[in-house]
């Protein structure tokens, strides 16, 4: 009986890992499978953050005792086939969680990638040479954009146009800053002292200003100059009373001029008074350099209300201008006999609205700065419509208002999109010459295309695009797929195909019966987007590329 017992109990134990053995090794397969789609998900640049509740997971997983079975093999079958089952659950969040970091991580490189480009269009529009470097920078990320599949590939383009982005930023202040030493220089060369060293920082500095690419090169310059400018001044106290009495002359008109846009000045020209007077009064080199420190001071507090006042007044000029020029120059639709502005653009439905936000928000000089750069070139782009709605010089020819504004933004070389509001027309030059133009459709009246000085910094061709608004609203539509697509403003400013149209150019912007389009949605001007026909979109989608500059007036 002993002997049977035993040869049974070996039986059974045979037979529970005979079983054993088959799940066992689908559990191993299953891990092995986990390990490996674990291992893709680092090695595509999923975050070790991400992956470290399941990696933990796993390990909790694999340290679980394993049943001993003696008489059954059903604990040891329940615990392979739950083991495998972990696995299979674990490598499907892993798979879930790769979709999902890599749509987070494209969404916000598309946003870094906008904010790299808008802020690149403003130091542009401010004039700025030196943004060469940055142009070429933002078409190698848009290029690597359009072809990235993982989440390294976006950490990679984010972290280089968030780079990018705060070099751009920094540029101003290193500008202001160089800015600041060359009128010291100058005023120290007024006051016949030898500057010719002083010069020659001034350059050196300018040299790096131009090269500068990184946001610690931008830093470091501005440290630097900082440094030259208060050392020029400790140096130069021989020339601090003219100095100072220049300063004081300069603040005094500021003043005047900002008093002259209803400004309160009193505390102002208190503190004027007073720094005239220590002037007057200083006798010693600790006087002076006190005195010089003051009015530094009380100059720099003045910065900000001047540029404000400044940046105020020039956009209410602007919305004035634009409320009576378009008051006395409107497009009277024959189809439903309405007026409407032909400056609509530059109304509160478009640019208008952008402006006053930018004085909302507005904190630094530097801020304030570039809202006077904004507010000078939306009323040039205006004086520009005003005049070309004169202008009878045919579409395919150089129009005397784009050759200002090309000289204006020093484009005169190398590849310029314009596009003309009032003529509904689009026109490529090449060298300050016209190599293509074509009648166009712009936004309609409460979707305007935005006026102004932009750059292509997105090609799809082909896209399929998506209504932001929900279905039932005025401006809803289908999903539409697109042949040819670049956007010049980030929002959905595209220049793009419009196959549903067959009319283009002068009226087409307002409502209007189109003579063999889509009904449904060719009666009218765009939602803010450049329309052409598809022939032409293709012939500009393959004539230009990222980065090239944009002028709408």
């Amino acid at each position: 009986m002993a002997t049977i017992s035993i040869a049974l109990l070996v039986m059974l134990a045979l037979s529970a890992c005979g079983s054993e053995s088959g799940l066992q090794k689908q559990a191993t397969r299953e891990k092995a499978i986990l390990d490996q789609t674990i291992a893709h998900a680092q090695g595509i640049g999923v975050p070790h953050n991400v992956l470290k509740s399941i990696m933990d997971q796993e390990t909790q997983v694999n340290t679980a005792p394993t049943p001993v079975p003696l008489f059954s093999d059903q604990p040891a079958h329940a615990y392979y086939n739950n083991l495998a089952q972990r696995y299979q659950i674990l490598t499907l969040q892993v798979q879930g969680l790769e979709t999902k970091v890599t749509e987070q991580l494209d969404y916000q490189t598309t946003l870094d990638m906008k904010s790299f480009a808008t802020l690149l269009a403003q130091r542009q529009a401010e004039g700025f040479v030196e943004t060469k470097t940055f142009a070429d920078q933002l078409a190698v990320n848009q290029s690597q954009m359009a072809q990235a599949q993982y989440p390294k590939h976006y950490l990679q383009i984010g972290a280089s146009a968030r780079k990018s982005t705060q070099a751009l930023r920094l540029m101003g202040p290193a500008n202001d800053a160089l800015t600041n030493f060359r009128n010291l220089i100058k005023q120290l060369a007024d006051s016949r002292l030898d500057v010719t060293a002083l010069r020659q920082q001034e350059q050196d500095d300018l040299s790096q200003f131009r090269s500068a690419t990184q946001p610690d090169d931008f830093t470091r310059l501005i440290n630097l100059i900082n440094a030259q400018i208060q050392t020029t001044s400790a140096l130069s106290a021989q020339a601090i009373p003219y100095v100072g009495t220049a300063k004081l002359k300069q603040l005094g008109l500021d003043l005047d001029q900002m008093a002259q846009w209803g400004v309160n000045v009193t505390g102002y020209r208190q503190r004027l008074a007073a720094d005239q007077n220590a002037l007057d009064h200083a006798k010693s080199l600790r006087d002076f350099l006190k005195v010089s420190s003051q009015i530094d001071s009380d100059v720099a507090a003045t910065q900000i209300p001047y540029l404000k006042a400044q940046a105020s007044t020039l956009l209410k000029q602007f919305h004035q201008e634009v409320a009576d020029w378009g008051a006395t120059h409107q497009y009277v639709d024959p189809m439903n006999g309405h007026s409407y502005p032909l400056d609509y653009e530059y109304d509160e439905q478009g640019i208008g609205s952008d402006a006053d936000a930018a004085l909302f928000s507005a904190k630094t000089e530097d801020d304030y700065r570039a809202l006077v750069n904004l507010a000078q070139n939306n009323i040039l782009h205006l004086h520009a419509m005003e005049a070309a709605y004169n202008d009878k010089t045919p579409a395919n020819q150089v129009h005397e208002t784009d050759t200002q504004l090309l000289q204006h933004y020093r484009l005169t070389a190398g590849q310029v999109i314009v596009v003309s509001l009032i003529e509904q027309a689009l026109r490529l030059y090449q060298d300050g010459k016209v190599v293509q133009s074509f009648l166009i459709t712009t936004g309609q009246y409460d979707k305007p295309s935005l006026p102004g000085y932009w750059h292509i910094f997105v090609r799809e061709s082909p896209t399929k695009f998506k209504s932001s608004e929900p279905k039932g609203s005025a401006f809803w539509y289908p999903d539409t797929n697109i042949n040819f697509a670049m956007e010049y403003h980030d929002g959905g400013y595209f220049f793009h195909d419009s196959w549903w149209r067959a009319d283009y150019g002068p009226g087409t912007n307002f409502p209007h019966v189109d003579s063999g389009g889509d009904q449904s949605f060719s009666g009218n001007g765009s939602h803010g987007c450049v329309n052409m026909p598809e022939k032409m979109a293709s012939w500009l989608y393959n004539h230009t590329s990222y980065g090239t500059p944009v002028i709408i007036y």
